[in-house]
């Protein structure tokens, strides 16, 4: 019990040093934009890749049907 309370002490002051800390929301700052600009680079490679998933998983389904079909002519 006085382990959680400590715990909890400890952390409010850590979050509010850093909530009052200017050096601290320039490095927010900072991270959400480059985050946001490799997100924003990333994005067309994504779509290329999900559209590329998506013809692959049309293609697999078809293989499988057709050689399960002819497995079953074969019996």
């Amino acid at each position: 019990m006085f382990s959680k309370l400590v715990n909890f002490w400890v952390n409010k002051a850590v979050t509010e040093t850093l909530l009052s800390s200017p050096k601290f929301h320039e490095f927010a700052a900072k991270t959400h934009h480059h985050v946001s600009n490799v997100s924003k680079k990333a994005a067309p490679m994504i779509s290329e890749s999900t559209n590329r998933a998506s013809i692959f998983a049309k293609a697999f389904k078809e293989t499988v049907i057709k050689e399960s079909e002819n497995l079953s002519k074969k019996k």
